[in-house]
């Protein structure tokens, strides 16, 4: 059974959600499909879309024109993200109590380990957690040469080209979704010191790109556009 652009539509926004399984079955039930031809059939739909994007894209870095004077915001996730952070963080804290109070009762090498390993995730979900809380309150004022770091609205640090040792951009690839990848960006100083991390845009990204490649500045990208 042929799938008409409705049902194309659909599968695509489940994509764009990361629910790349419930795209995949609705395929295979729609269209009478093996598990590998509908899963061959996905992919090719990413990699049209994607091609999509791409074109898009590149459409929208062609217009960039770089202005003497602009702003770049950090890009806020979706406060859902956050929630599940704490959510995640609540878990684990219950699933660590309830090791302890079994380690408490018999101690053995295999509950130590579980304890170590939960602490660990509890430790990295924190860090996670408050640094994109802090990302979400940065802002640069880019005027020539000399580029303005804000948090919270205050100015922090006043930086010139001059005085910036390298940018690196980089993004955490969740791998969900279509399109969802954004970069993060880094300024170091002299001394190798972060200025700032956020995350932007992607075409914040190629505005940045342009500007630091325009006052020679060395950049480290780890960030892949396309």
């Amino acid at each position: 059974m042929e799938l008409l652009e409705k049902d194309e539509e659909y599968i695509i926004s489940l994509l764009e959600q990361g629910k790349k399984v419930e795209a995949t079955a609705f395929v295979k039930d729609k269209t009478g499909m093996n598990l590998k031809e509908a899963k061959d059939y996905i992919e090719k739909l990413i990699l049209k879309k994607n091609i999509h994007l791409l074109e898009k894209k590149i459409q929208e870095i062609e217009k960039i024109e770089l202005s003497d004077k602009f702003e770049i915001k950090s890009l806020r996730i979706n406060s859902y993200w956050l929630f599940l952070y704490i959510i995640f963080f609540i878990i684990l804290i219950f699933i660590l109590f309830s090791l302890i109070n079994i380690l408490l009762k018999e101690l053995t090498y295999k509950h130590i380990f579980y304890i170590i390993f939960f602490v660990g995730a509890i430790i990295f979900n924190c860090y996670n957690f408050l640094r994109e809380l802090k990302s979400r309150k940065y802002l640069l004022a880019v005027s020539g040469k000399t580029i303005k770091i804000y948090y919270e609205n205050n100015e922090k640090e006043v930086i010139t080209t001059d005085n910036i040792s390298q940018v690196r951009f980089y993004v955490i690839d969740s791998g969900r979704g279509i399109g969802n990848k954004n970069p993060t960006l880094q300024i170091f100083n002299n001394e190798e010191k972060i200025l700032v991390e956020m995350t932007i845009k992607p075409i914040d990204y190629c505005l940045l790109k342009k500007y630091f490649e325009k006052y020679n500045v060395m950049i480290d990208n780890q960030y892949k556009e396309f």
